[in-house]
């Protein structure tokens, strides 16, 4: 049996979901429905697009690794990194 597409109608899948497993309850295919609806709706971020604006030797390095690059590269440059004072919430 094929998967369901995501743009299917609540009509196509109540088909889909007796087809599967049998006939079952309107409480039941409303419930199936809004958990498909939630699960549908799940987006993950995997910051594509920020990487994209990253040089070509940066872009898939991490960000713990991106920030060792630059410690690097300002000690080589002769900077001194210090450590900024923790802040001070009143």
């Amino acid at each position: 049996m094929a998967v369901l597409p995501a743009e299917a109608s609540y009509e196509q899948f109540c088909e889909y979901i007796t087809d599967l497993k049998g006939p079952q309850s309107d409480a039941e295919l409303a419930d199936l429905w809004a958990w498909r609806q939630k699960l549908t709706g799940i987006r993950f971020n995997t910051e594509r697009a920020f990487r994209a604006q990253l040089p070509a030797d940066e872009q898939h390095l991490t960000r713990e690794e991106r920030g060792r690059k630059a410690e690097v590269e300002a000690l080589s440059q002769g900077r001194n990194i210090e450590r900024l004072p923790d802040k001070a919430y009143f």
